[in-house]
């Protein structure tokens, strides 16, 4: 009999159970906080495959370029027929990223494709790159078995730069530069065909200028400058500080140039999440009205495996070379005796 009160009171604790796990951390939150929540989650916790593809649906130059027609419709037809496709995996745990971008030139009976495996590991700083598309004009990097050259940053750079601290700023960092942005920038779109397809729950929209994009960049990397200028002084390397600050102000100075070049350009994205928040696929364009280039590009990236990403390649160290390791190619050495002499 003392067991009803208990029995009782599990259907409503089943319930209350169900609806707090169904409960969506973007659930009535206004477009631009909903943003920000699914961009800070796809930072906080970078472990996921992607895809996507990059391209142009118009492309033309300057009004002088205009003037000749032939020259026109070339610069427009080679762009819309070229177009770059992405996969890749990033794990945070591990520190290690996977891109494979393949470079497409598509047209009627004519195709034409380069793909270029990388990996980036920031546990060691080095990047490997499967250069197999070039061995036909460069024989020293032909292998049969695939292999992949290795470049990495020098010990005594590579320790200076605090990449723990960095990475656990930047999630915080892109918050607070999309907080600087007007809220009429955001919106929440009705659901989509695209968004149908990836089992999206929101589609929010973000259309931005060159301007507000370049003041969420800079206040990025003015905050990743803290952080490294914070370290240093920590270290006792305060000049380590001043040269950050100083790379820090000459990419300022060309993002305020660029954007000033692209006063009239826009961006408009379209973010598809799930009801976890979970970014599923961003389409975005972007249209180019500078006086030396006027079009519209278009990026449209997906993601998956959240949580569990896949490598298509597992490098080890039977197959890896370090750059510096590869046999020098027939026509450098050709360049390099007369200097020698």
């Amino acid at each position: 009999m003392k067991l009803r009160p208990a029995l009782a009171t599990l259907p409503l604790v089943a319930t209350l159970t169900l609806l707090g796990g169904c409960a969506s951390p973007l659930a009535g939150k206004p477009a631009d906080l909903a943003t920000r929540q699914v961009l800070r989650e796809n930072m906080q916790h970078a472990s996921y495959n992607f895809s996507g593809e990059l391209g142009f649906n118009t492309l033309h130059g300057s009004s002088e370029d205009d003037a000749k027609p032939q020259l026109s419709y070339t610069i427009n037809e080679v762009a819309r027929s070229t177009k770059v496709s992405v996969t890749g995996a990033i794990d945070q745990a591990s520190k290690r990223m996977e891109l494979i971008p393949a470079f497409r030139f598509e047209r009627r009976n004519l195709q034409a494709s380069v793909t270029l495996p990388l990996e980036l590991n920031l546990q060691d700083f080095s990047l490997l790159v499967d250069p197999s598309a070039f061995d036909l004009f460069v024989p020293e990097l032909h292998s049969e078995q695939p292999r992949f050259v290795r470049f990495q940053l020098p010990p005594d750079i590579a320790s200076k730069i605090p990449l723990d601290a960095m990475l656990q700023a930047l999630p915080g960092l892109v918050d607070e530069g999309y907080g600087k942005v007007e809220q009429q920038a955001f919106a929440l779109e009705t659901l989509d065909a695209t968004a149908k397809e990836l089992g999206a729950s929101y589609q929010l929209r973000i259309a931005m200028s060159p301007q507000q994009e370049n003041q969420v960049l800079l206040h990025v990397l003015d905050g990743l400058a803290k952080v490294v200028t914070q370290q240093a002084e920590h270290d006792g390397r305060p000049q380590d500080g001043k040269q950050a600050e100083q790379l820090l102000q000459l990419v300022r100075e060309l993002t305020q140039g660029r954007s000033a070049n692209q006063a009239l350009s826009k961006s408009v994205s379209h973010l598809y999440a799930n009801r976890r928040g979970q970014l599923l696929g961003v389409n975005q364009s972007v249209e180019l009205n500078t006086p030396q280039l006027r079009g519209e590009a278009y990026i449209h990236l997906r993601y998956s495996n959240h949580g569990k990403p896949t490598f298509v390649h597992q490098p080890t160290a039977a197959n890896i070379i370090d750059y510096d390791k590869l046999p020098k190619p027939q026509w450098l050495k050709g360049l390099q005796e007369p200097e020698q002499q």
